[in-house]
């Protein structure tokens, strides 16, 4: 491995002045500088980040703290993209990311512990459980937080505009001629879905539709299995409704395969909107109609938030919340019931 004594023998200088180029120090001469970096270079010279973060007391790395309960990991169609995004922004600025885990070997300890010891600049949080008094910890600590779908007043939020969406879709199969909308939600104890499932049933009393209690079925954690159950006790119902209205694009995928076992056809017998917008329900058949969260977009927010944060420690932005728009995408999963007159 190079190191700065080779560096400084090979280019003819002390080793006090290639330390000076490569920190980027103001009294070294143009030549002097072009000459060690052309010999860095020529080495292929690398520099040793341990060394640099004792002596800078900057580490250049970004936690992520990733839990969910999905099990789908990185493979989570929406959380992936967002940290694809997120990723890709934060390293364009020099910066690396680590994931953090509770527990490394034999060395037990917090988030926070874990953090101070890998001395990350700043920590991204995605997990299902953010109220525990270990992220508590966190948000507390003098350590830059991002949180993607969760609001916390020591902390910047990211997520989409929930509200937006859900009236989107409500009033889309309204205008289809839709009255009787189910909605299967996600966990009530979630950000996500208690605010999905308060934003449907506030706006449907707004637009004049009836709520009623055995349309709201319990899709618990946001999956294909979770709706596939739920869809499965609508399916029993006595008078059934015409459309569902999904907190997720997985439980609608799940509830679609209900519907199919059922001998019922989608949408002929339900039409069926789902959210998120994830690439797979583009692919299933028929098209899922649903609305899209700008995944990659609340990745890059989180991130110059994130460097915002790090670079101006001086800047309060703790308690601020970013929205993202949502829109809908018309697929094929819906139907027109009741043609409305002022939708045409």
């Amino acid at each position: 491995m190079v190191t700065i004594k080779d560096i400084s023998k090979r280019a003819g200088c002390s080793v006090a002045t290639v330390s000076k180029v490569l920190n980027n120090y103001t009294d070294i001469s143009p030549n002097t500088r072009e000459l060690v970096l052309k010999v860095c270079e020529e080495m292929g010279y690398v520099p040793n980040s341990s060394a640099r973060s004792l002596k800078t007391h900057r580490s250049n790395t970004i936690g992520i703290i990733f839990e969910e309960i999905t099990n789908l990991g990185l493979q989570h169609p929406l959380f992936a993209k967002i940290l694809e995004s997120f990723k890709g922004t934060v390293e364009a600025h020099g910066y690396d990311i680590l994931f953090l885990a509770k527990s490394m070997g034999k060395q037990n300890g917090s988030y926070l512990e874990h953090s101070k010891r890998k001395q990350v600049e700043g920590i991204l949080v995605l997990c299902e459980d953010f109220n525990t008094d270990e992220m508590k910890e966190l948000y507390q600590s003098s350590i830059p937080v991002v949180i993607i779908d969760y609001l916390v007043n020591t902390a910047v939020t990211i997520t989409s505009n929930n509200d937006q969406g859900i009236q989107q879709g409500v009033r889309f199969l309204k205008d289809l001629g839709h009255e009787k909308i189910a909605h299967i939600h996600g966990d009530r104890s979630t950000f996500i879905g208690g605010t999905r499932l308060e934003a449907f049933q506030k706006t449907m009393r707004k637009l004049g539709l009836p709520v009623r209690d055995e349309y709201i079925v319990s899709g618990k954690f946001f999956s294909k299995e979770d709706g596939y159950r739920a869809m499965k006790k609508i399916l029993e119902l006595a008078d059934p409704p015409t459309a569902v209205f999904c907190a997720s694009d997985m439980q609608a995928i799940g509830a679609m395969q209900a519907i199919h076992e059922a001998d019922k056809r989608v949408p002929d017998d339900f039409s069926i909107v789902g959210f998120d917008g994830i690439d797979l329900g583009q692919l299933v058949t028929p098209r899922l109609t649903t609305i899209r969260q700008d995944a990659r977009r609340m990745g890059e927010i989180a991130a110059r938030k994130m460097l915002q944060m790090i670079d101006g420690p001086e800047i309060d932005l703790n308690g601020e919340t970013v929205t993202v728009d949502t829109y809908l995408i018309n697929g094929d999963t819906t139907r027109v019931l009741k043609p409305n007159k002022e939708f045409l």
